[in-house]
């Protein structure tokens, strides 16, 4: 399966909207649960935002620190226990919320955490789940941008303007070079989600960008607005545009991270022929 870091832009693209519109669509089978880690250093927007206020705050990021004053192992405990359900339903435990920082002043105090969470993401398949990382505006630079390297797929939200394509370039340059960096992995892991305001569309965004477009999201403010800024659903909102779109979505960007790990399997497999065939 995926761990999917989503990021975004100056302007405030939709990148946590999107977030909360995959994990409420996501496949899911066999037991399989999905994660969104609000993991952006400027602070998580879930609970105040979509949640309005309505659970307490006392789960969430910034107490899986106090795990770092110990071992590993602690750390990946502490996470499960820092998880609440957010699920579609009442009694709906497969899609969980690991919420972010309260605020900025708490992200000095996460740096020794960020590896042992790339960690704990990259084996937590073997758990049956999923994660969508949160990494916001600027969570893919500094001390967590070993949350995006480590992913399967990174996928830059983008808005088709012409603000958000000349942000977007900046970010995609900065990008490759420290997915380059990182790892030594083949298959390139970035893609753009593009929301379909302004006038490029997807065929313009990847030429512009020379980045896949692997999924789109119609501009909806209204219907954003319940997983940006919990305004009631409505009885359409389930199957409106916007949902809808985002099932697609979610289609594209896990095709996408799987066309990355075949990329990254296929080598061993061939060198694991070799050394069967040297014996």
């Amino acid at each position: 399966m995926a761990v999917i870091a989503l990021v975004g832009l100056p302007g405030a693209p939709g990148t946590t909207t999107t977030a909360l519109a995959l994990l409420r669509v996501w496949p899911l089978e066999g037991g399989w649960r999905m994660v969104l880690a609000e993991c952006d250093p400027d602070g998580g927007a879930v609970l105040p935002g979509a949640l309005s206020g309505r659970i307490a705050a006392d789960r969430g990021l910034p107490n899986l620190a106090v795990s770092t004053r110990t071992q590993g192992q602690e750390l990946v405990a502490s996470f499960w226990t820092q998880l609440m359900a957010v699920g579609n339903s009442a009694g709906d435990h497969s899609r969980l919320l690991l919420p972010g920082l309260a605020h900025p002043s708490q992200a000095s105090s996460l740096t020794p955490v960020w590896n042992q969470l790339a960690d704990l993401f990259t084996g937590i398949e073997k758990h049956q789940h999923d994660v969508i990382v949160d990494l916001g505006r600027s969570g893919a630079f500094g001390p967590s941008s070993v949350l995006a390297a480590r992913a399967d797929a990174v996928v830059l939200v983008v808005r088709g303007t012409l603000r958000s394509i000349h942000a977007a370039k900046a970010r995609i340059d900065m990008l490759r070079s420290l997915l380059d960096d990182a790892d030594g992995r083949e298959g390139d892991p970035l893609a753009v989600l593009l929301i379909t305001e302004g006038t490029y569309g997807p065929r313009e965004v990847e030429k512009e960008l020379r980045t896949p477009v692997v999924a789109t999201l119609p501009h909806r403010p209204k219907e954003a607005a319940v997983l940006s800024d919990g305004s009631p659903e409505g009885r359409g909102f389930t199957d409106g545009e916007l949902m809808r779109a985002a099932r697609t979505a979610a289609d594209g960007i896990q095709q996408h991270a799987a066309r990355r790990r075949a990329r990254v399997t296929a080598p061993l497999f061939r060198w694991l022929g070799v050394v069967g065939d040297a014996r």
